[in-house]
């Protein structure tokens, strides 16, 4: 079961339908949003970006997930910006219909707290197992993610090793390694991804 399931048909009337293509953001960090996303089908990630560049991610939505809810009870800084990892189809909803709709039925504001508890907890999960990754595990996911997100050209040693968490010599074997495998390859700075689909295998979203 999901939001939408136990959604009022007047309420379902007031949904606009939005459609993005694989790298698209759909919201973006420090801007305002009046709106309620509710997943249809595909996968979004919630990240934030360090000053440096950094990325780290926060969550993954999959059909049935929504988001946006957060920015509608808190005024302040909101450094996440969420985009589509593949090819998305969201519905949204105005925050004042929202916030009527909650107010007046107890198991739609039930629901929403157990999302929450739900992130939170998944939010905990994904920084336990990222840290359970060994060095070679987490350059992988790393470039996989770069890859994906067509940021790969502005990837270099030194940012993958703040991303990793691992010191330059740790990260030099790492790449050896995937070098030796037939994975990538590393010269004139610049990463080159020889076998797309097994380097892909590597990112958070592919179970």
């Amino acid at each position: 079961m999901n939001f939408i399931d136990i959604m009022p048909k007047e309420v379902k009337h007031k949904l606009q339908e939005k459609n993005y293509a694989a790298g698209d953001t759909i919201l973006y960090a420090e801007e305002e949003n009046n709106y309620v996303y509710f997943l249809s089908s595909g996968v979004a990630e919630a990240y934030i970006q360090s000053s440096n560049g950094n990325f780290a991610t926060l969550y993954l939505y999959k059909s049935g997930s929504f988001f946006g809810e957060i920015e509608q009870f808190y005024d302040g800084k909101k450094p996440v910006e969420i985009t589509a990892l593949s090819d998305c189809i969201v519905k949204r909803l105005y925050r004042t219909y929202f916030l009527e709709w909650i107010k007046n039925d107890f198991n739609a504001t039930t629901f929403l707290i157990q999302g929450l508890a739900e992130k939170l907890i998944s939010n905990s999960q994904l920084i336990e197992n990222i840290l359970e990754l060994t060095v070679k595990e987490r350059l992988l996911r790393s470039i996989s993610l770069h890859y994906h997100r067509n940021t790969l050209d502005s990837l270099n040693k030194s940012r993958l090793a703040k991303e990793v968490n691992a010191p330059i010599r740790s990260v030099n074997r790492a790449i050896d390694e995937c070098k030796k495998q037939g994975l990538l390859d590393f010269s004139d700075n610049k990463f080159i991804i020889i076998e797309p689909k097994e380097l892909l295998k590597f990112l958070p979203y592919i179970e």
